[in-house]
C-alpha cells in the first residue's frame, strides 16, 4: 500500500532512522523539527526559519526535499499555509475540515496551497487512544468510513493517520491488514500518497 511518512527532522538525523526511511519506498513528508515544537506562538520570522530548518535538514538526511507538510499537533498560525507555500510545500495536511481536497490562494503572492484534509474520524489516536476501540473496532471503523464515502458521488480523500506505536503494534496489524485487503479489492477505492493525490488533482481534466 503506498504511504506518506511525515517525519520530524530531528528524528531523521539519526542514521538508522534515515536508512530505514530511505529504503521504505514511501513518500517522505515533513512533520516539523520535533513533536514538542509547534508553530502557534512563533513570530513570522521564527516560523519561516522553522520551515527552512526542517526542510533543509530533511533534505540533508534523506536526499530529497519534502513537498508534503503536517505541523506537529496541528499547532498552526494564520500564516502557516502561506509560509508552507513559499517554502515549496505542495500538499498541506493541517486542516481537518473536509473530505475533498481544496486550494488556498494567497492573495499577496498568488501562491496556491493544496489542502488534503486530515481525517480525525479515522485517526488511530482518536479511535484507539481516545475512544478505546479494540483492534477489530478500529479496523472496521476505517473500512466503514472509506466504503461509505466511496458510495457517495464525487471523488473524496481520506487521510488515514497512523502511528507505528498505535496502529503498528502486532495486536492491531492483523485486523487492519484484513480491512485493507478488502478495501484494495473495492473498485471505487484507490490507495495513494499525498504526492499522488496532488498530481491527480493538478492533472488537466
Amino acid at each position: 500500500i503506498p504511504a506518506t511518512a511525515v517525519i520530524n527532522s530531528e528524528a531523521a538525523q539519526l542514521d538508522y532512522v534515515a536508512k530505514a526511511l530511505k529504503s521504505s519506498g514511501w513518500e517522505l513528508g515533513a512533520h516539523g523539527l520535533n513533536n514538542s515544537s509547534g508553530n502557534a506562538k512563533m513570530t513570522r520570522a521564527e516560523e519561516e526559519a522553522h520551515f527552512k530548518r526542517c526542510l533543509d535538514d530533511l533534505e540533508a538526511s534523506l536526499g530529497t526535499r519534502p513537498a508534503t507538510w503536517l505541523t506537529p499537533g496541528f499547532s498552526v498560525t494564520e500564516r502557516t499555509p502561506e509560509i508552507a507555500a513559499k517554502s515549496g510545500v505542495k500538499a498541506f495536511l493541517d486542516f481537518v475540515d473536509d473530505d475533498v481536497p481544496y486550494d488556498i490562494v494567497h492573495s499577496e503572492s498568488g501562491a496556491r496551497t493544496l489542502c488534503l484534509p486530515y481525517c480525525m474520524e479515522t485517526n488511530d489516536f482518536s479511535l484507539v487512544l481516545t475512544k478505546h476501540f479494540d483492534a477489530r473496532q478500529y479496523a472496521q471503523a476505517i473500512e466503514d468510513h472509506v466504503r461509505q464515502l466511496a458510495k457517495e458521488p464525487g471523488e473524496k480523500v481520506v487521510c488515514l493517520g497512523m502511528h507505528t506505536f498505535v496502529a503498528g503494534t502486532p495486536a492491531r496489524v492483523l485486523a487492519l491488514s484484513e480491512a485493507f485487503g478488502r478495501l484494495k479489492a473495492c473498485p471505487e477505492v484507490r490507495f495513494a500518497t499525498a504526492a499522488q493525490v496532488y498530481d491527480a488533482v493538478r492533472k488537466p481534466r
